[in-house]
């Protein structure tokens, strides 16, 4: 039972170091400098949803309401 203990806390680790180690996520600024427009844009629940567009590419992005960060965003055209 402890070695079960011991290498789920160790998954969880190099999880963590692999999230910290991958490429910054995209946000929604980034988007904008990129030449994305907002087409969209709606509340929901305790996000700002956002629908990007730049020429036939189009992204859906959320932002947190109450920070202003961005939750994710993702390719959906």
């Amino acid at each position: 039972m402890k070695s079960s203990l011991v290498a789920s806390v160790t998954i969880l680790m190099l999880v963590g170091e692999g999230l910290a180690l991958g490429q910054p996520r995209a946000s929604v600024t980034s988007y904008l400098q990129q030449g994305y427009q907002v087409i969209s844009s709606t509340i929901g629940g305790m996000y700002l949803v956002l629908i990007l567009k730049k020429d036939a590419s189009l992204v859906l992005c959320s932002v947190v309401i109450e920070s202003g960060q961005t939750n994710g965003c993702q390719a959906i055209k």
